[in-house]
């Protein structure tokens, strides 16, 4: 619930870019364009004046979230390619030089092709508007020729300099997917149990530089981390499950185990999968009464929620502890899995949460009954 994958947020992130980037340019070609309507309206020139009104009135769109980031791309697309026809239209009919002015609005139409279409047809749009603007120049030769070669390498620069950024941005992409999947179990989808020790160490140590940790929660802010609570949680009798239903069904008992776990949790919290048929609940709150209230709420939720009929039912056993009860992640962790096994002795299908100390624990065994319980399909 908490954890967004790094991938999932680099987009989200570079969506927000996007958008507050549309809306700088709108509100640029706003004011600029208001204020030469100032000097071209006394003249009966309404073009300036146009475009102003025309780019103010997207300002709402770029500002609406139901307006997706990839609509909005293509209108950008479909804005630049009706800019550059109203340009070359409006600079022909009116005889222009090649001014700064001139030279300044292409580069526009190229940095949002390049950046938003394909390469082929980026290429073919910025190619077509610089022989239409050259032929255009050089019709009425003679003319000097350096502002018209001058804006070609501009042109040639920026086309350059933005595919290079879509690069780079999309090997990046492929590296937050492959952290992503490094520390995503590939059988539930939870976390594994690399990311959840480096949370564990993050949130034990808050000082130290933590790269790792923005691709897991949010950072933590402040001299001391905020305590958390942790949920040890083992599937009960799972052998029984995979001896009696086969591992195909056991995976599938742990998909839906996982999916209660991430209905579960809260935001904030972090469903993982420990290892084997251990998960690990990471509790954004460091209290007891709400460790209590997400066992309670996990357990009534195994035994209530209907699962395909082919799989059995089954039920958890919790180890819950507090970080304010251990000076490292490795005594949490310790703590939490001796109370496991304390629910598992007391009969399963509980929470464990007694008064015995992370000090104690030194050659503390593991030792439960192995007697079978019986299982039963589901509904």
């Amino acid at each position: 619930m908490g954890w967004m994958p790094e991938n999932a947020l680099r987009e989200r992130l570079l969506e927000a870019t996007r958008r507050r980037g549309y809306l700088v340019l709108c509100a640029c070609s706003v004011a600029v364009h208001a204020a030469i309507s100032t000097r071209e309206l006394p003249q009966g020139n309404w073009r300036a004046a146009t475009v102003a009104l025309l780019s103010a009135a997207l300002l709402p769109v770029i500002l609406s979230r139901r307006v997706s980031a990839q609509r909005l791309d293509t209108l950008v697309v479909w804005c630049a390619n009706i800019g550059a026809g109203y340009f070359l239209w409006d600079f022909s009919s009116r005889g222009l030089d090649l001014g700064a002015r001139e030279s300044l609005t292409v580069p526009l139409f190229f940095a949002v092709w390049f950046g938003l279409l394909p390469l082929k047809q980026a290429a073919l749009r910025g190619g077509v508007l610089y022989l239409v603007l050259a032929a255009l120049v050089l019709s009425r030769w003679p003319t000097d020729p350096v502002p018209l070669l001058y804006t070609g390498f501009l042109l040639f620069l920026i086309g350059q300099m933005t595919v290079t950024v879509r690069q780079l941005q999309q090997e990046l992409s492929r590296t937050a997917r492959y952290a992503d999947l490094a520390l995503t179990d590939p059988l539930t989808g939870l976390l594994n149990r690399r990311s959840m020790e480096r949370r564990l160490e993050d949130h034990y140590s808050p000082q130290a530089s933590a790269p790792h940790a923005a691709a897991i929660t949010p950072p933590i802010t402040g001299e001391r981390a905020a305590p958390i609570g942790i949920l040890l949680i083992d599937v009960d009798l799972f052998k029984a499950v995979n001896d009696a239903y086969g591992h195909d069904t056991g995976d599938r008992v742990l998909v839906a185990v996982g999916q209660t776990l991430r209905a579960c949790a809260r935001s904030g919290d972090l469903a993982v999968r420990w290892g084997g048929e251990e998960f690990v609940l990471l509790v954004a709150a460091g209290e007891r009464a709400a460790l209590e209230h997400i066992c309670a709420r996990i357990h009534r939720a195994l035994a209530e929620q209907d699962w395909p009929q082919a799989l059995p039912r089954v039920t958890v056993s919790i180890g819950a502890a507090l970080s304010s009860e251990a000076q490292e992640a490795a005594e949490l962790l310790k703590l939490a899995d001796c109370r496991l096994y304390r629910a598992k002795d007391a009969g399963r299908a509980r929470m464990n949460m007694d008064d015995v100390q992370a000090s104690d624990l030194t050659g503390e065994a593991r030792s439960f009954s192995a007697a079978p319980l019986e299982l039963t399909p589901s509904r």
